[in-house]
């Protein structure tokens, strides 16, 4: 059996590496930026007690609806999170990001709309 070993560097911080990271995706190419989502209030409920990131900050409170920021790395990993809300959720910034979203909602559309006409 041959046993492979890595040693981190000295001056590594897992910490620090993954502060600006959703989950395990370190893409140092995407840029930390301030994520806006709008958000149904039954599911505002759900992030409330259950937080996206640790920069999660509700800033707006309606009967209908909430607006929550994060601030990280808006990378692949956390926009399939943002899609599992489904509908309950809009992410309103920033432009790239929700034109992005966007687009992979309007292909899952193109997918199943021609079976339900």
């Amino acid at each position: 059996m041959i046993i492979h070993t890595f040693t981190y560097p000295k001056d590594f911080n897992g910490e620090d590496y993954f502060e600006d990271c959703f989950g395990i995706i370190a893409d140092q190419d995407v840029k930390v930026e301030t994520v806006k989502l709008k958000v149904t209030a039954a599911q505002s409920n759900y992030l409330r007690s259950l937080t996206l990131h640790q920069t999660q900050r509700e800033i707006k409170r309606t009967d209908e609806y909430s607006i929550f920021t994060v601030r990280l790395r808006p990378t692949f990993d956390f926009q399939q999170e943002i899609l599992s809300m489904g509908s309950d959720v809009e992410v309103l910034a920033p432009d790239w990001f929700r034109k992005d979203t966007a687009d992979k909602v309007k292909a899952m559309w193109d997918k199943y709309r021609n079976k339900c006409e």
